[in-house]
């Protein structure tokens, strides 16, 4: 007898060792993963579905398997509650007074304003159509010979960024729960697995004090050149007049050669220039301190472009991040200085305005040059920033340096511009021949 239990457990032993030998060399041999984006660009605050894919195309049936999938920072899972509706209910109720309890007016007041705003709040909150956001989600299942599930998840777009999926981690156990086998693997498609999140441009009345140096046309009596698109009426014809200026249906009406009376305009062209340091001096010269700050500002740069290119004005860009070909940012100079500043090529008003904010989009939080060193560049070399006559410089504080520069930038001709996405002025105040405007706070 107690050999028959010997044996009995020699063989399970065996057969334990045998599963488990057979689980390490093919557990993932024939298990497969594929995964996409339903859209491969969307703006900040979009929702993208990733799909997922993982099969077994083995003999061997999988009993247990755990995948973790990641996203990377930017993007998050949506999940709903289950108490939605509870929450709803909860919030929807108004507080009434005990019985015998006795309140003056004011006070019954103020507990029905204070009660009407929980149920603005929770409103707002559950307009968002979801309560929970997860950067990583973890799934169990078993996966017979020759199946595959399918999996669909809702994607949360928060900030603007370019976002590559780095796969899945997927743990595999043995017959018993014994042995755990973990190893990550790649999509076996690899086109559709990156999504860019470009960033939102916004109204900067709503953000900012509305600057007096708008883009546009403006007419004026003493620019020496007329605007063909502005016509204000027509006169006769006198000798000397141009033909590409006769009106030939006044002509028809008046029985007369009339030509055109063309209003006289000035058109504004400018330049952005987006400083990437968060602070005057930062912990880490090569990367910024606050990163929230200059995603404020590559949120303004983008609308301070988008409404130039509301326009159809050209308009350049500058900035002190590492210069980049594929992203459309080349050196500004050849200069052991200006190699490090990169420039993008003038987008020309709403056809370009898509190009440029993919370029903000993929830009990297990193500082190529101390802005002292940027602002100073500028200044020393004010030809080569100044051929737009306007500059618009966006940065999250405003300090000496950056007054002096709208000075001497001043003595040029040329009008700077300050949008300043935070509350730090290190001047303590703003000069009155500085055209500033600071962010709102809310």
């Amino acid at each position: 007898m107690l050999l028959f239990f010997i044996s009995a457990a020699a063989a399970l032993i065996i057969v334990i060792l045998i599963q488990k030998y057979v689980n390490r060399k093919l557990s993932f041999r024939n298990i497969k993963y594929s995964a996409y984006f339903s859209s491969s660009e969307v703006y900040a605050g979009d929702y993208v579905y990733l799909y997922e894919e993982i099969s077994n195309n083995g003999s061997i049936p999988v009993s247990y398997m755990k995948a973790d999938t990641e996203l990377p920072d930017g993007l998050s899972f949506v999940f709903l509650e289950d108490d939605t509706k509870k929450a709803q209910e909860k919030v929807g109720k108004k507080q009434k007074p005990a019985k015998g309890f006795v309140s003056s007016a004011g006070v019954v007041e103020k507990k029905e304003k204070a009660a009407n705003a929980d149920t603005v709040r929770g409103n707002k909150l559950l307009d968002k159509r979801h309560s929970k956001l997860k950067g990583n989600v973890q799934s169990l299942f078993v996966l017979t010979p020759g199946t595959r599930i399918r999996r669909r998840w809702r994607v949360y777009c928060k900030t603007r960024g370019e976002y590559t999926l780095k796969g899945v981690l997927l743990t595999q156990g043995d017959l018993l729960g014994f042995d755990m086998q973990s190893k990550r693997i790649e999509p076996d498609d690899t086109r559709r697995i990156s999504v860019t999140v470009l960033p939102v441009p916004q109204l900067l009345e709503e953000k900012y004090t509305s600057s007096r140096y708008l883009c546009g046309d403006l007419v004026s009596k003493l620019c020496p050149v007329s605007d063909p698109l502005r016509i204000c009426g027509s006169r006769e014809y006198t000798f000397g007049d141009p033909m590409n200026r006769i009106n030939w249906k006044s002509t028809a009406v008046h029985g007369k050669l009339m030509v055109n009376v063309e209003e006289k305009t000035v058109r504004y062209r400018f330049s952005v220039i987006l400083n990437m340091n968060s602070k005057e001096i930062e912990f880490k010269p090569d990367t910024p301190s606050d990163s929230w700050a200059i995603e404020r500002s590559i949120i303004a740069c983008a609308s301070v472009m988008d409404r130039i290119a509301a326009e159809n004005m050209a308009v350049k860009l500058y900035t002190n991040t590492p210069p980049d070909e594929s992203n459309g940012l080349h050196p500004m100079g050849e200069d052991e200085t200006g190699s490090l500043i990169s420039c993008s090529d003038p987008y020309k008003g709403k056809r370009d305005m898509i190009f440029a904010l993919r370029t903000l989009a993929k830009m990297p939080l990193k500082i190529s040059l101390p802005a002292e060193k940027f602002f100073d560049h500028i200044a020393s070399h004010p030809e080569l920033y100044s051929e737009n006559e306007n500059l618009v410089i966006i940065s999250s504080y405003l300090d000496a340096r950056m007054a002096n520069l709208s000075k001497i930038m001043a003595e040029k001709g040329v009008k700077l511009s300050f949008y300043i996405t935070t509350s730090r002025n290190l001047l303590g105040y703003v000069p009155s021949d500085i055209d500033a405007w600071f962010q709102v706070i809310e």
